[in-house]
């Protein structure tokens, strides 16, 4: 919130936005075929925090139609490795 501006002078600015880029996304999908777009977009959402970290992308079938993609220091930078039953960006 900006604080309001003294009579004669400029106005506060407004605080700066944190960005912040996200280490881990989890996807769940209703139909197998809607696994590939949702995990490519995934992976798409996590590479700013792999490039930022020097880490590559895990993408983790944790059940059916559910998957964990993160940035992870065993997956050699640029990189996306997959585990699981089909997991597939």
């Amino acid at each position: 919130m900006a604080r309001p501006a003294r009579a004669g002078s400029m106005p506060a600015a407004e605080p700066a936005k944190e960005t912040r880029c996200t280490g881990m996304v989890e996807v769940r999908v209703r139909e197998p075929q809607e696994a590939s777009a949702a995990l490519a977009d995934a992976v798409r959402m996590v590479e700013e925090a792999a490039n930022r970290y020097g880490t590559g992308i895990m993408v983790t079938e944790v059940g059916e139609g559910s998957y964990v993609v993160r940035a992870h220091p065993a997956v050699p930078h640029g990189l996306v490795r997959q585990q699981g039953n089909g997991a597939a960006p």
